[in-house]
C-alpha cells in the first residue's frame, strides 16, 4: 500500500485538511508536536489524482499557503492556483 502523507501547520488545519479527505482513506496524526493527514493509497493512479485534485481545491479555496506533501519518500509543495483576473473578464 501507498500513503500520501500532508503536513499540517496546527491541529486545527490538519482537522480541515483530514475534512477535505474525508472521501479517501485518511487520518490526522499528532506526534512529536507536528501534524500531520495520511491517505493511504490503494485505487492506483486515479486514485492518486484524485487525491491530489481534491487537496488542490482545499488549498486554492482556503487561500492561505501552500500544502507540503510527502509521496514515496519525495517531498512536494501544492500552491494554490491563482486567479487570474484578466482571464475572468468578459470580452
Amino acid at each position: 500500500m501507498q500513503s500520501l502523507t500532508i503536513h499540517a501547520a496546527t491541529a486545527y488545519s490538519a482537522q480541515a485538511i483530514a475534512a477535505a479527505m474525508s472521501q479517501f482513506d485518511s487520518e490526522s496524526i499528532q506526534a512529536d508536536g507536528s501534524y500531520e493527514v495520511t491517505v493511504t493509497l490503494g485505487g492506483g493512479d486515479r486514485e492518486i489524482l484524485d487525491v491530489l485534485n481534491a487537496l488542490d481545491l482545499y488549498v486554492t479555496e482556503r487561500a492561505n499557503g501552500p500544502a507540503h506533501i510527502e509521496f514515496e519518500g519525495r517531498g512536494y509543495t501544492l500552491h494554490p492556483e491563482r486567479s487570474d483576473p484578466e482571464a475572468e473578464e468578459s470580452p
